[in-house]
């Protein structure tokens, strides 16, 4: 469905193979079998990007399929969300590219700790195994010196906490998997957020999953046997 409405909107292809995976094949950084149909009250990450006019995007949003995020899902999805924002704060020219992940490893491992998840913030990595962001544009991870960000720099912005199933922590969190990335332009002073038109707040993000979907009523006819050719 949605590279069917990336087409729609003139994008010639994709900027990378979908990835799409459901509670726990979440966990699961570059999941492309895309394959699970029975989601229940897990939720689904999405990491999906069109490539418009040899342009990529590169956008990740998190839904709860039931509609409503369990207070365990609630609890990470808005930590993660507060290492976005801490995050976004600091995408200005001048700042050195390292600074963002380092803010969003700190954000998540005060968090983490709190939840009771680590034990000592130094092990945030467990949960956290990626960097924060990365340059944007012809290639959907496009080269760089990694310096310090300029203006007019496109990057991206996905922290992201993963507990797979038998991770040392309590089960309660097990099969949880969250990231929210989003598109910026880098400005003097502040950013330019691309992808705003996607919700993001865990609120604004069940709100929306409310919404009556037109591709509801998009059914398939039932296969039957093919007729006798003669």
């Amino acid at each position: 469905m949605h590279e069917y409405i990336h087409k729609k909107y003139g994008a010639e292809w994709v900027g990378y193979p979908s990835i799409v995976g459901a509670g726990n094949n979440g966990c699961i950084l570059h999941y492309e079998e895309n394959t699970r149909t029975r989601v229940g009250t897990d939720m689904v990450l999405m990491d999906v990007g069109a490539e418009y006019h040899g342009y990529s995007a590169d956008v990740t949003r998190t839904v709860p399929v039931s509609g409503k995020f369990t207070p365990r899902q609630k609890q990470i999805y808005d930590l993660v969300y507060q290492a976005q924002e801490a995050v976004f704060k600091l995408c200005r020219e001048g700042t050195p590219f390292n600074q963002l992940n380092a803010k969003a490893k700190e954000v998540l491992a005060d968090g983490l700790l709190t939840l009771g998840i680590i034990q000592d913030k130094k092990d945030v990595g467990i949960y956290y195994p990626h960097g924060c962001s990365h340059h944007l544009g012809l290639d959907v991870h496009d080269k760089s010196n990694y310096g310090d960000l300029k203006e007019n720099m496109v990057i991206t912005v996905e922290p992201g906490i993963y507990i797979p199933q038998n991770s040392s922590c309590d089960k309660k969190w097990w099969g949880i998997a969250v990231r929210i990335e989003d598109d910026v332009k880098i400005g003097k002073d502040s950013c330019e957020l691309l992808s705003w038109a996607a919700p993001r707040k865990s609120e604004d993000v069940e709100r929306k999953v409310a919404e009556k979907s037109i591709l509801n009523e998009f059914d398939l006819p039932d296969l039957r046997p093919g007729k006798k050719a003669f």
